[in-house]
């Protein structure tokens, strides 16, 4: 016989063992959710990130003249480059290297028209996108120069500047400085290298056709500016942007 009492606390007793149980199996389920790697769809899930494309044309540091011409100052050119794995949409980046100004265009196709300034260079490169996640993949940067109207021989593309990159400070008592020229004509002459502690600098370091120079003397606590003049056998001439770094 068991009596009321008993009977109580042994339903108590079932009732908190079923509690139990089903906590349980909502934690693990709840685990199960949070870690199974799958995306929401608004870029916060673990998808596959997409690779970098491969360009295709605009060739690389050359003249284009292909496209369809618009007028004596515009041209609209095709812009090409392979598929990128894992890749739903691409940007392109297009930049005017004589202004410094950069536009963007959006597209989910490998082939994109832009219409761009006769007579004048232009760097592109393109990102990865994917709808599964914020991760990118971004191509090479490449250079061109857009064909003119009766342009014969074009003005070298800007240097890049390489190293020191921009803003680091160094500890050090000298600097090597390291670039890279390029030209749609590939008739570089020289570069004109300044380095000054004004902005923009003025005072000329060196005059070679080595893209390099070592052990460039520093003062501590300095605050230094860079920048390189490219220059082509028919005295068209570039200058690159201001790089700075400092010195402890």
């Amino acid at each position: 016989m068991i009596f009321p009492e008993k009977k109580k606390k042994k339903k108590m007793k079932n009732t908190i063992k079923s509690v139990l149980i089903i906590s349980t199996l909502l934690l693990v389920l709840g685990c199960s959710n949070s870690d199974d790697g799958g995306g929401d769809g608004n870029g916060d899930g673990n998808g596959d990130v997409p690779k970098a494309a491969s360009l295709v044309f605009p060739l690389k540091d050359a003249e284009c003249n292909q496209g369809e011409i618009l007028s004596d100052t515009e041209s609209k050119v095709p812009f090409e480059w392979n598929a990128a794995e894992f890749a739903d949409k691409y940007t392109v980046s297009l930049t005017n290297l004589e202004t410094n100004t950069t536009e963007t265009f959006d597209t989910d196709k490998t082939l994109l028209d832009i219409t761009l300034l006769r007579g004048k260079p232009y760097s592109w490169k393109v990102i990865s996108k994917s709808n599964s996640t914020m991760q990118t993949g971004t191509s090479e940067v490449w250079k061109l120069y857009n064909a003119g109207p009766g342009v014969e021989n074009y003005a070298p593309f800007p240097a890049e500047l390489i190293s020191p990159k921009m803003g680091v400070t160094l500890n050090a008592t000298n600097v090597d400085l390291k670039w890279q020229g390029s030209d749609a004509d590939d008739d570089i002459e020289e570069f004109k290298v300044y380095m000054d502690v004004i902005n923009p600098p003025v005072k000329l370091i060196a005059t070679q056709n080595r893209s390099d120079i070592s052990n460039v003397a520093l003062e501590a606590n300095t605050i230094y500016y860079w920048q390189v003049e490219t220059t082509d056998k028919h005295g068209n001439s570039t200058k690159s942007s201001v790089f700075e770094f400092k010195t402890q």
